[in-house]
């Protein structure tokens, strides 16, 4: 017996798990994270008995990859996974000289991330919640640096603009101790780096 138009019944179902391995492919691979476009920042603020006299640090990860799953009807069926490579991560200090930049780069790549060792860093979600806005996120995931996994809460705002790019802006604070990192003490241990950190993002996908 032969399918539709000459085809066999064995054709057609290859060529329906074809079509179908294609669109689930599709929907797995994007909008991915626009290169050069945004930004994610941290800021590494000072205390201690001569804190107020220390710098503050702005730190960026200049390259964040990822793509994310988005379910334009109901948003919190959606899901996202990006990765920082920690080499990219450069402290970017404007006020400071170009050897106390070095200085502090190289304190941050050996003793802070460990890049030698923890190459990246990866935020998976888990789940989404929608917020108190109609364009506000609540994005449930699990955060990891230097190989320690923990779970976390990111409050976002998140829209679709005209030519069809997704962007992503928001704020979030973390603890260096849960990841397991001790945050650097300076000067005999007068100057400290506070072990809480403020980051501040936008992505854009697409």
């Amino acid at each position: 017996m032969r399918g539709h138009r000459g085809q066999s019944p064995h054709s057609l179902i290859l060529l329906t798990a074809l079509l179908l391995a294609s669109t689930l492919a599709q929907a797995q691979t994007g909008p991915c994270v626009v290169p050069g476009r945004g930004y994610f920042r941290i800021h590494v603020g000072t205390g201690g008995l001569f804190g107020a006299f220390a710098h503050d640090h702005r730190i960026e990860a200049q390259k964040v990859e990822g793509c994310a799953v988005i379910d334009s009807r109901d948003l919190t069926h959606s899901s996202i996974k990006l990765t920082f490579p920690a080499a990219s991560v450069r402290v970017m200090d404007p006020n400071e000289s170009e050897k106390d930049r070095a200085t502090v780069q190289q304190n941050m790549e050996k003793d802070v991330l460990g890049i030698s060792q923890f190459p990246r860093i990866v935020f998976e979600s888990t789940s989404l919640e929608m917020g108190s806005g109609p364009s506000q996120l609540k994005v449930h995931g699990n955060l990891t640096i230097r190989d320690k996994t923990q779970p976390v809460v990111i409050p976002l705002t998140f829209k679709r603009l005209a030519d069809g790019t997704y962007q992503a802006d928001g704020k979030y604070n973390f603890k260096q101790s849960s990841f397991g990192i001790k945050p650097i003490q300076l000067a005999g241990g007068t100057v400290k780096v506070k072990d809480e950190l403020e980051s501040e993002f936008e992505l854009f996908l697409k």
